[in-house]
């Protein structure tokens, strides 16, 4: 499905009934990402899952994309769905935009579920690395990002013993516009430090994260639950930074024991 939400149209899909369940994917994948969650709980929620801006069916301008500019076309697709509040799930990039619309919309947040990311804004080293996946962007296209992501992403398991899975991420990796890449990386690098999102947050929270994770590793996650006034964390073994597709019905099961409590 697409709406036109801050004059860009946005692609998303929206299944079942019952409570409102939001998940916001990671960077540089897409909605297709969470298809195993979806089908896992759209018999008992309403489940909702957009592309994000520049990714996917959504519509890819010129950037950068800072987290509050996806946090308001996230509003802008609650609003016209008629979603009062919802459930966040946000992976990586997700969790950055789920913390942007906990810091800007806090009443239209029900539960906050914050998979494989931070709350710390980047380091210098990290900034001077986004910017020069930016130049080698804009020089040879995405394809770049494969090489560069997949050892990050995935473990070494999965990516020896499940090429399905492999060939699906590289798939939406390579699908993503090098304007919606670029955008996002900018926006990334200059996203606030969220902390302070935590130590206010007014609903409960899970902080899900996979044990072989090396860019968010569980020690985040960890300190990012024990912040926040109500909150728990879920490690996922055999799982690495995408642990919802690594592990889905290990993930899964967390999130409907959350959802459901």
């Amino acid at each position: 499905m697409q709406v036109r939400v801050n004059d860009i149209g946005m692609g998303y899909d929206d299944f079942g009934s019952g409570d409102a369940v939001v998940f916001l994917h990671a960077f540089p994948l897409n909605r297709r990402m969470w298809e195993p969650q979806i089908d896992r709980l759209k018999g008992r929620f309403r489940v909702v899952a957009p592309d994000l801006r520049g990714f996917g069916e959504t519509e890819a301008p010129p950037g950068p994309y800072s987290m509050e500019m996806m946090a308001r076309d996230v509003l802008g697709l609650l609003d016209h769905l008629g979603i009062a509040s919802a459930a966040l799930v946000g992976l990586s990039m997700g969790g950055y935009v789920a913390l942007a619309f906990c810091r800007m919309y806090p009443e239209r947040v029900s539960k906050l579920i914050l998979a494989d990311t931070k709350a710390t804004p980047d380091t210098q080293e990290a900034k001077a690395a986004r910017d020069d996946m930016v130049r080698r962007i804009q020089n040879s296209g995405v394809e770049v990002l494969v090489d560069a992501m997949l050892p990050r992403l995935l473990t070494q398991k999965t990516i020896q013993s499940a090429p399905q899975t492999v060939a699906r991420v590289t798939d939406m990796i390579k699908s993503t516009p090098p304007s919606g890449a670029v955008g996002a990386l900018l926006g990334m690098r200059d996203r606030a430090d969220s902390t302070d999102v935590l130590r206010g947050l007014g609903c409960s929270l899970l902080c899900i994260c996979g044990a072989e994770d090396v860019v968010t590793p569980p020690s985040v996650a960890e300190e990012m639950a024990s912040t926040a006034p109500n909150g728990r964390v879920h490690i996922i073994p055999e799982a690495g930074h995408l642990a919802n597709i690594e592990q889905p019905d290990a993930f899964n099961s967390a999130l409907m024991e959350f959802l459901s409590g």
